[in-house]
């Protein structure tokens, strides 16, 4: 062994020639330089280079080994060519690593390394680490596995690989493998130009490996930039596991393998969220469309945006799995991306028969505003203005979105024209002057208050107090404002206050919410099916919950197919409400933007660390959400403030409604911080976990409940422990066509009314005939009401059959409904529509 002794320096300028046992040992306070030189082994492999450090200390000289490399200088057929540690010797069994030692310092700059089993290997250090490599040459071993890692990377941060290439020799390796770590890869700018123009950027690039980037954490303080970076024909480009925030731009993808279940793609974000993926060009280069782009998995219900990028010659442009919404429908928006000559544009899949409301994605793409921003923005791969029902433009097979695109527009593929009908509505607006892709989709440098912390703080204050006058008008407005009572009194109704329910709740529409619905429903001897209709009419939300659909099939008298078709095409329309609430997720949006990066600003100072730390907490102390709270307990915990994250997990049930699936997820995650704290106690990390823990952290993954189980899995993975498959679901385009087959015929029953009463023309703009005809004499009546339940107009009718014109010069746009009542009992009524 070679010993650099504490003080000392050594440089190593030209070949060094070593034999296979040899190891070079940078002692703490010791330095190595080498400039320009080559160390090699005269056969086989040799040992490496270990740089020792103080796990406890922070990046001073004196306290850390230091390697320099520089001027072309190459580390050539190593075991591991640096570990960043001290590994023990024991008498009898395995070296390990002591981790008492790490924290050693790595400065290369145009360094090479060649055909080594693992290239660098840094483990646990408590404090940012000062190393960097800087246009280096990474070649995997010749002989590398799929799982071989060329740099690997365990709970370290603030190491940067600056326009650094990754090759192996076919699809082998893993360019960089970070577990819990702070992870920058990143292009380099050959100006001083702030921000630097893309003309300035020079490409950092991982080539021909299985996977390029493989990042995950078991905590949620850990960050991934890459930025500017050139995945050239890996298997799988970046794939990102349990992460939060992490920062993905400007990079290239070309994309060669098949979209399979088994397959490849470019970019793969699982169970993360806060991410900002944008200015990402995924892209076939010659041929047949091949491969997938992108890849969502879980992302859970936050406000999340995929938002310019550009997919080109693929079979998939993007697939979004799993459950990346919440239960009140704000989620994952899909925002300004462009698809040319792909198969598919974007998919939204599900693996299972039934249906949550946590399903797909954002239940507004977009939302009504005359502000161009505001609009979905996406630029359509249109084979043709005729759909030939292969959804290539939105495959929908989760819970209904609504999407709004620009009506007045020069670009003609802005409006989707293959989709799923039964899962999409279309919602058009006007704007004038045109609207444009330049003005709907600006980069988001243009677009927000800067990337300063007073800046983001005030994009942050802004959007709240959108936020706050949007959801007290839409407390005031839904349920008439009180939904207890509202729910309460159909709950409590008998059958002769029918009328007074019936008005009631036509009053309150088309805000009723879906607990109100659902119990009018369930009021079968209060509320008959045409009066059931009618509320379901007027509230065309209804008609978009499978749950609410479900139900009136579960009344003893259940509604003839004809109404469930006058329901249903609700899904058509986008009531005020909708609007209101699109709205309110469009702002909860924008916040989740200014927040994202205030937080990933917060992670990344490497100057004023432990003040942008104090400041994040302080941050995540005032977000009333889960996922703040959550983050909030483990940076507690990172900052060895263990009974204060405690005590945050502890509070969650009594500040936050769970539910029985929310209260599961919490007890995992109490669990698993338990077992984190336990090892903090003992001075150990996790991956010092021993056979009882790993026991309990295997129990946590198999739960597969909340966040929890997420980082346990990857903790398992970090220790060789299991294996993990992430999973690519293909679209069911059977399942869809017999979907939108059987809502289409449902849709078809409409014209199977009995048609006792009509109203034209349809839509109308200074006039309507409504024309009747009953079966016999009877005391009878026609109503007019508007979408809100407000009358409009009311007559008696004087013969058996007979056509009323009326004046509509004065009624305002919109949706009005026409009842024919018999006796005072509603049999039959009929929608038409107003226009300017």
């Amino acid at each position: 062994y070679l010993y650099i002794e504490p003080g000392a320096s050594l440089t190593i300028q030209n070949t060094l020639t070593v034999s296979p046992e040899t190891k070079i040992i940078v002692k703490r306070g010791a330095q190595l330089i080498i400039d320009g030189g080559t160390i090699t082994p005269e056969s086989g492999q040799w040992l490496g280079i270990e740089v020792w450090g103080t796990r406890n200390q922070p990046q001073l000289p004196e306290y850390q080994g230091t390697l320099e490399m520089k001027n072309g200088c190459t580390i050539a057929d190593a075991d591991v060519g640096i570990r960043v540690v001290k590994m023990s010797t024991p008498a009898d069994g395995e070296p390990a690593p002591d981790l008492l030692y790490t924290g050693g310092i790595i400065k290369a700059t145009d360094a090479i390394f060649d055909d080594n089993n693992i290239a660098v290997y840094f483990y646990d250090y408590a404090y940012n680490s000062l190393s960097f490599f800087s246009n280096c040459t990474f070649d995997a071993n010749s002989s590398a596995g799929t799982t071989t890692p060329v740099v690997r990377m365990n709970n370290v941060h603030g190491i940067r690989f600056s326009k650094c290439h990754f090759s192996s020799s076919g699809n082998k390796g893993i360019g960089i493998y970070g577990y819990n770590s702070g992870i920058t890869v990143k292009g380099k700018c050959i100006s001083n130009t702030n921000p630097c123009p893309d003309p300035d950027w020079e490409y950092g690039s991982f080539t021909n490996l299985y996977r390029g980037i493989y990042a995950t954490a078991s905590s949620t303080e850990h960050s991934v930039i890459i930025d500017h970076i050139n995945f050239g024909n890996n298997f799988r480009g970046i794939y990102v596991g349990g992460m939060s925030v992490p920062l993905i731009t400007n990079n290239n993808f070309d994309i060669n393998t098949p979209f399979t279940i088994d397959g490849g793609y470019g970019l793969y974000l699982d169970n993360s969220t806060g991410y900002k993926v944008e200015e990402n060009n995924f892209y076939h280069e010659a041929g047949e469309p091949t491969g997938i782009g992108l890849i969502v998995n879980e992302s859970g219900g936050e406000s999340n945006e995929i938002y310019r990028n550009w997919f080109t010659n693929l079979e998939c442009g993007m697939d979004i799995q799993g459950k990346n919404r919440a239960k009140n429908g704000e989620g994952l928006q899909l925002l300004c991306n462009q698809y040319d000559q792909t198969e598919m544009d974007k998919i939204i899949t599900w693996d299972s028969p039934f249906v949550p409301s946590e399903a797909g994605v954002a239940a507004s793409q977009g939302s009504p505003s005359n502000s161009p921003e505001d609009m979905a923005g996406n630029l359509f791969q249109i084979d043709s203005q005729t759909p030939n029902d292969d959804y290539d433009d939105i495959l929908n097979e989760a819970k209904h979105i609504t999407y709004y695109y620009p009506l007045n527009t020069d670009e003609d593929d802005v409006r989707p024209v293959d989709y799923t009908e039964s899962t999409v509505t279309l919602t058009a607006m006007n704007f004038q002057p045109n609207w444009t892709y330049e003005d709907g989709c600006p980069p988001s440098e243009e677009g927000n208050s800067g990337d300063t912390e007073e800046g983001l703080k005030g994009g942050i204050a802004e959007s709240e107090q959108k936020i706050d006058s949007t959801q007290q008008l839409l407390f005031v407005l839904i349920d008439g404002g009180d939904t207890e009572a509202t729910q309460t009194d159909v709950e409590t109704s008998l059958p002769p206050e029918t009328m007074q329910v019936y008005n009631d709740l036509m009053s309150k529409s088309p805000y009723l919410s879906d607990t109100v619905v659902s119990t009018a429903i369930e009021k079968e001897d209060v509320l008959p099916g045409a009066m059931i209709r009618d509320i379901m009419v007027a509230n065309p939300k209804a008609a978009k919950s499978e749950a609410l659909m479900s139900k009136l099939d579960e009344r003893r008298d259940p509604l003839p197919e004809y109404m469930k078709a006058q329901i249903l095409a609700g899904r058509s329309i986008v009531s005020i409400r909708e609007e209101a609430e699109s709205r309110l997720a469009a702002f909860k949006l924008k916040k989740a933007v200014y927040f994202n990066e205030l937080v990933r600003y917060y992670l990344n100072d490497t100057v004023n660390q432990q003040a942008s730390l104090d400041s994040l907490a302080l941050l995540l102390e005032n977000e009333n959400s889960f996922n703040a709270k959550y983050q909030l307990a483990m940076l507690n915990f990172d900052q060895g403030e263990w009974s204060e994250g405690l005590g945050t997990l502890n509070s969650i049930p009594s500040q936050f409604e769970l539910t029985s699936a929310e209260t599961e997820a919490h007890s995992q995650f109490t669990t698993y911080y338990s077992l984190l704290t336990d090892l903090a106690q003992q001075g150990k990390g996790i991956l010092e976990a021993d056979s009882t823990q790993i026991v309990t952290l295997a129990d946590i993954e198999a739960a597969q409940s909340g966040q929890a189980g997420v980082y346990a899995r990857n903790i398992l993975l970090a220790l060789n422990h299991i294996d993990y498959e992430e999973p690519i679901f293909l679209p069911d385009l059977l399942k869809s066509a017999a979907i939108n087959s059987e809502y289409n015929e449902l849709l078809s029953k409409a014209d199977e009314a009995p048609g006792l009463i009509k109203v034209q023309p349809n839509p109308a703009k200074d006039y309507i005939i409504v024309e009747y005809e009953l079966e016999q004499e009877a005391a009878a009546k026609i109503e007019i009401n508007d979408i809100t339940g407000d009358l409009k107009y009311s007559k008696n009718t004087l013969n058996r059959q007979d056509q009323i014109s009326i004046d509509t010069r004065s009624w305002k746009a919109g949706v009005y409904i026409t009842s024919l009542k018999i006796n005072g009992k509603l049999v039959e009524s009929v929608k038409f529509t107003i226009i300017d």
